[in-house]
């Protein structure tokens, strides 16, 4: 019994010394995830502050204690083999510093290898000094080295058993049995195994399944003149579907998107106007899809990371989700904790384990998790095939999203083997809110574009890969004659075509940030159609309740599209859009545009309890006021610029000059826009309050 309280003394004192070390270390340096707030609002979440470092000291110290204990019993066995070593305290505690300090060191390079962006993201410190290091890992090394700690603790563990048997020393052969059985089982937890092959039950009615990406440019597909092959899974689904070639969402940030998408409304109509809705706001004031498929009989799933929060603040009522909480909310960010723990706890929690105990890393902004996610949803379709019910999953990831962090080896795809820039890896300088408002408020001339596409192409290139393992599973289940599959977007990106980078600042010419991919293949669907006329995103939710011949509610601002494409006529449709909240003074502005307060002044919490973000209520007038608005067709689009005096007009003819103001040269479509836009503006009884 000695023999184990000494193990157990020296890995908690190994522990401790490692927790305090890094505690002191952050308080040093203190610094959350999420956006600043009001410090006076802040202030009272200062007990919030003192649980979460408590609570993430407790895990570290887990973490440090398991990882010590192979070392108290590799110094035990060390004793028994030679005379020169007693196992006392001081050697215990010595063995088990150098156990931890090993096997962080292993999931360091692991990661370092096969997500160094995950590091980068949190790193205090000039990443380029790793380069050196991360230049001579390969996946042979990593796995070499994880053999070695295996084998070094199955060779320690199997002499200590020896010698504790041999000393007939019971509890001594229990605790290390115990200790092998606890570390088999940490092993095996968090190995995911690939789902066999569904055997598709009999269904009278067509499954769907939705992948989307945030953030995912329309350009990046086959048949847009991209200059590389980035999407042959998703093309090919597209040659043998339907592609609405020109589909603009309302507004190009994630909250408001989906929620048009999913309810076919524009956003003054359902009520999320930006990614800071109030409780109240998350309740849709009418049925969403969710909701209609689930009262035809549907199993209705959601499959999401960080990105994609919203699925569940926004009252869409899955009847099964697996998502990230809302990640506007300070009870998160403030659990997040500071940069230096962030990175230690990222390189144990990228695992079932981590999901289950440690969410808010699992789930860590930034962090790729496409792999994870497109196995999670292969593992659903199989679970849902086997059932008569027909399906509904929704699988949205953040795997195009800045600061684009792909996996080993898609971030060394595009990347010249000799750069040796910051932004190497991921997008830089974008761990927290005032990073980004500051990155926002510069010109190109700042950043590396032509690398920063490069890590964009990658993360298409690595979607599109997981799109084709998904796809081959329906194909090889003998799902796909009766599975509907759509892939979409819920916003594109601009790389500075607008004057800024990010999604929804301006809405200026071409705007790609508000052109969204979107394809579906399936029963019904129309196959080989390459629709090019003007769509919205409202329109996809009552184009696929005709297809599963479900009646279409008659409050949808959208329309069905099928009638349309079936004739390949244009609906003759008209896209209105309009601006998120941009953070800080982007370039692009028109000078007298009007402003709101910034992000720190903007954003309150009235709600202590729940802890969620919203927009100051005194400030959401002056927010919805100064939001730009648009109208487009094929060929003509028209904005509304709101200034403190009277509102500024731009016309863009899309199909000859896109990015250039031709509203003197055509007074009459001018007219004829502005007549439209103007009823949309006046229809949005928020703006009309708000003026």
């Amino acid at each position: 019994m000695e023999k184990i309280l000494v193990s157990l003394y020296c890995s908690s004192a190994a522990a401790l010394l490692f927790t305090i070390t890094l505690i002191i270390l952050t308080l040093h340096n203190y610094s959350r995830t999420g956006p600043g707030i009001q410090k006076e609002i802040e202030k009272k979440f200062g007990y919030y502050v003192v649980f979460a470092l408590t609570r993430l000291a407790a895990w570290l110290f887990v973490i440090f204690f398991l990882t010590s204990l192979p070392g108290s019993i590799a110094a035990y066995s060390i004793s028994k083999l030679t005379a020169l070593m007693e196992f006392n305290f001081i050697t215990g505690l010595t063995y088990c510093l150098i156990s931890t300090t090993l096997i962080t060191t292993y999931f360091f390079l692991h990661q370092l290898l096969y997500t160094p962006g995950t590091i980068q993201l949190s790193f205090q410190y000039r990443f380029s000094r790793l380069f050196v290091i991360w230049k001579i890992l390969s996946p042979k090394i990593i796995s070499s080295i994880k053999f070695s700690l295996i084998l070094l603790l199955s060779i320690t563990s199997a002499i200590a058993l020896f010698f504790a048997i041999q000393e007939n020393n019971t509890p001594l052969v229990l605790y290390i049995l115990a200790l092998a059985g606890l570390y088999a089982y940490i092993y095996y937890a968090t190995i995911v195994n690939e789902p066999a092959i569904a055997k598709a039950s009999p269904q009278t009615k067509p499954n769907v399944i939705m992948i989307g990406s945030d953030t995912l440019r329309h350009d990046r597909l086959g048949g847009s003149n991209y200059h590389r092959n980035l999407t042959p899974n998703i093309d090919k689904l597209s040659a043998n579907g339907l592609r609405l070639y020109k589909c603009i969402t309302p507004v190009a940030r994630t909250a408001p998107s989906i929620a048009s998408l999913f309810t076919g409304l524009w956003p003054h109509n359902h009520k999320i106007r930006d990614n800071y809705p109030s409780l109240a706001d998350c309740k849709l004031p009418q049925p969403s899809l969710i909701d209609i498929l689930n009262e035809h009989g549907y199993l209705t799933a959601c499959i999401s990371d960080w990105c994609g929060a919203d699925f569940a603040k926004l009252s869409f009522n899955f009847k099964e989700i697996s998502v990230a909480e809302d990640q506007w909310n300070i009870k998160l960010l403030l659990r997040q904790g500071p940069s230096l723990i962030r990175n230690v706890l990222s390189l144990f929690t990228n695992n079932a384990l981590g999901k289950r105990f440690l969410p808010e890393f699992y789930y860590l902004a930034g962090v790729p998790l496409i792999k994870s996610l497109s196995r999670e949803c292969r593992q659903l379709i199989a679970r849902s095939a086997k059932n008569s019910q027909p399906f509904f999953i929704n699988l949205f990831t953040s795997a195009t999203h800045v600061p684009f962090n792909s996996e080993y080896p898609y971030y060394n795809l595009f990347t010249p083997k000799d750069y040796k820039g910051e932004s190497r890896f991921i997008m830089t300088r974008l761990a927290s809110a005032e990073e980004i408002i500051k990155k926002q408020e510069k010109t190109s001339e700042f950043f590396d574009i032509p690398q920063i596409i490069n890590l964009y192409d990658s993360c298409v290139k690595q979607f599109d890969d997981e799109v084709g393992k998904i796809i081959d599973y329906i194909e090889k289940s003998d799902l796909s004659n009766n599975t509907i599959v759509i892939i979409y977007s819920d916003h594109g990106a601009d790389f500075f075509e607008t004057g800024c980078w990010g999604q929804g600042n301006t809405l200026v010419g071409n705007d790609p940030s508000g052109r969204i991919p979107l394809v579906m293949k399936g029963p019904g669907v129309p196959s080989g159609v390459n629709f090019k006329p003007t769509t919205r995103s409202i329109d996809v939710m009552p184009t696929l309740l005709d297809l599963l011949n479900i009646p279409i509610p008659t409050t949808l601002d959208g329309i069905n599209l099928i009638p349309y494409v079936k004739t390949q006529t244009s609906p003759e449709l008209f896209a209105f859009q309009e601006t998120g909240i941009w953070l800080g003074k982007i370039p692009g502005l028109h000078p007298e545009q009007i402003l709101y307060p910034n992000i720190v002044e903007l954003l309150d919490i009235p709600d202590k309890k729940s802890g969620t973000l919203v927009v100051n209520e005194k400030h959401y007038p002056t927010v919805i006021r100064a939001k730009s608005r648009s109208i487009q067709n094929e060929k003509w689009k028209l904005i509304y610029i709101a200034t403190y005096t009277k509102p500024v007009y731009q016309l863009y003819n899309l199909e000859k000059d896109p990015y250039r103001d031709v509203i003197d040269s055509h007074p009459d479509i001018f007219l004829e826009l502005k007549k439209l836009l103007d009823s949309h503006i006046q229809s949005d009884t928020l703006f009309e309050s708000a003026n």
